[in-house]
């Protein structure tokens, strides 16, 4: 794979910057020069270690990952300093690795094969959420019970521990809380996070991946009084009381195994 130096492309100053770590068979040409399109400076590795070494220096605006091990990249891009916080697309070689890279921590990915101005457009809504996040535009603090949300410095601390979460997982936190109370179907859930539509199946099938995820690190349920509940055939919602009362409509609806930590 032919490798863009710095001396190759200079950025100017403000000039957004994508850092690729690619194999050759998993990076499309058409990909780069749909993010040079949209006049994106543009830096291959093909080694994590070169990566890792150019995000010390300057972080990029954005980072790409084509690789045939795409979760690993992902894990240890995010435990990276420097990469950690960076909106990372992934660039999969088939539909059947679109699960695993989100649950690594991927905030989007797109197969080799779609269509580069898919790819395009799947970037921008990407930054645009990114850029709205880190603006401060959602800032303020979220008190559900013992859950705190700090959208200021992008903090989740549940009964004085701090849990680290994927971006992508915090954004589903953050809608579930600022919506507490009410059940919200899989679809829209991911549309508001991803600002990108997805059918019916595959939303309910990443959604259960990052509810899992979330209940898992948030240890939800282990007193019984759980956050996150699957409402069964109508969606998610994050639960507001300590206690729910007796004979509530609620309990009849709700998915026991979808309420199972770590389900």
């Amino acid at each position: 794979m032919e490798t863009t130096t710095a001396q190759e492309t200079q950025t100017r100053v403000g000039q957004r910057t994508a850092y690729i770590l690619a194999d050759a068979d998993v990076w499309p040409s058409a990909f780069q020069a749909a993010l040079q399109g949209e006049s994106f400076a543009v830096f291959t590795s093909q080694e994590l270690h070169e990566l890792f070494d150019r995000s010390h220096d300057e972080p990029p605006t954005l980072l790409v990952l084509a690789k045939r091990n795409a979760r690993f990249a992902v894990r240890a891009c995010h435990a990276v300093r420097g990469l950690k916080d960076v909106p990372t697309i992934v660039v999969i070689p088939s539909e059947t690795d679109f699960v695993p890279v989100m649950d690594a921590g991927a905030d989007d990915a797109v197969t080799a094969s779609s269509d580069p101005a898919v790819f395009a457009t799947r970037v921008r809504a990407l930054l645009r959420r990114a850029q709205r996040w880190q603006s401060g535009q959602e800032a303020g603090i979220i008190a559900i019970r013992e859950l705190l949300i700090d959208l200021d410095k992008r903090e989740v601390v549940l009964r004085g521990r701090s849990v680290l979460l994927t971006p992508t997982e915090l954004r589903i936190l953050t809608l579930l809380a600022e919506k507490a109370g009410k059940v919200i179907d899989a679809r829209s859930l991911l549309s508001a996070v991803h600002e990108h539509d997805y059918d019916d199946r595959e939303a309910q099938n990443l959604v259960k991946v990052h509810i899992a995820n979330l209940r898992r690190k948030l240890e939800d349920g282990r007193d019984g009084n759980p956050y996150i509940l699957c409402v069964r055939s109508f969606g998610y919602m994050l639960e507001r009381r300590s206690e729910r009362r007796e004979n509530d409509p609620l309990t009849a609806l709700l998915d026991a195994t979808g309420n199972q930590e770590g389900a």
